[in-house]
């Protein structure tokens, strides 16, 4: 019941910020084009399936599967206890060059943030504190095609449940010791809309997206590139698609499915697979989504901390995409 109250409140807040985010934007004419400055309107989309893209999410995960557990009871016959997973985040547009025929085409300086809590289901005791960043240039130079080069950068940090405690698992590894992986990537990205050719924009409902991040040693002007404790694993790739149909009744908002799978160099590329659907509120089309849905997941795990662990799990989840 408590899982229920918490996701009710979360929704409720979602819905608020829904509404703040559509206001008027300041923007200067420059001949044939517009400078827009500060918007949360961006030109890169949001993946809808991506258990690691900036937006504003909480999920509630039952575990099927899970290398490590967090003192649960599964060991003595029992069943994990699951996790709830806040994520608080937003994407930012800070310079928008577009043409003035068309608002939704251009160029744009893009910078995200991210802060996912894990937390013990039940207890709600905090096992993780995470960090994802990323500042990027993006592109729109037409309606069924995105572009983005962005710096990203991904930091954990354990929770104090884990501080001078004990942490049973079922494997021989001890989550009691600091690992502090940093992840510190360019990613190359490209999303592209391939049903925009028929013509028919009630059909133009499929997306299709891949990254390709790579680790690059060194120093940029936003400090040292990091990448450990593995710093010759380089590579990483991510690929997905999703669908998204929007009622011909605009009140009763859209539906939506979409998987994402993705793999690390650190992790031997085996394989994560995310498997996301649901309901879409009411709103305009292709705008920032308010919705709810259902997710399962199967690969290395979504907390950080334990990237090397492999974990199995549905979940309930309520996000806004910016």
């Amino acid at each position: 019941m408590k899982k229920i109250l918490f996701l009710i409140v979360v929704l409720l807040l979602t819905v608020n910020i829904q509404a703040q985010i559509e206001k008027p934007r300041l923007s200067f004419p420059i001949g044939n084009w517009n400078l827009r400055l500060i918007s949360m309107h961006n030109l890169y989309p949001t993946y809808l399936a991506d258990p690691l893209g900036v937006r504003f999410e909480t999920l509630s995960q039952n575990f099927i599967y899970s290398d490590f557990d967090h003192n649960d009871e599964i060991n003595q016959g029992g069943d994990y206890k699951g996790k709830l997973t806040l994520m608080t985040g937003a994407r930012f547009s800070l310079f928008r060059f577009s043409p003035k025929d068309n608002p939704e085409l251009g160029i744009e300086i893009d910078l995200g943030i991210a802060t996912p809590q894990v937390m013990r289901g039940g207890n709600h005791d905090l096992l993780e504190s995470d960090g994802i960043y990323y500042l990027a240039i993006a592109a729109r130079p037409s309606e069924w095609l995105a572009l983005r080069f962005s710096k990203h950068h991904i930091c954990t940090h354990l929770g104090d449940e884990f501080v001078g405690g004990t942490v049973n698992s079922p494997t021989d590894y001890d989550p009691n010791i600091t690992q502090l992986p940093v992840r510190d990537d360019f990613i190359l990205s490209a999303a592209v809309k391939p049903l925009y050719f028929l013509g028919i924009p009630q059909l133009d409902i499929l997306q299709v997206y891949g990254d390709f991040g790579f680790f690059l040693p060194g120093v940029d002007f936003l400090g040292r590139r990091q990448n450990k404790p593995n710093r010759t694993a380089y590579l990483n790739f991510q690929g997905g698609a999703e669908l998204e149909y929007y009622f011909a009744n605009k009140y009763f908002g859209g539906i939506f499915s979409a998987v994402n799978v993705s793999s690390y160099q650190l992790n031997s590329f085996s394989p994560n697979v995310n498997i996301s659907g649901g309901y879409i509120f009411p709103q305009k089309r292709n705008a920032h989504r308010l919705r709810i849905g259902m997710n399962y997941y199967n690969g290395r795990s979504l907390s950080n901390q334990f990237y090397n662990r492999k974990e199995k799990f549905v979940a309930f989840h309520v996000a806004v995409d910016f």
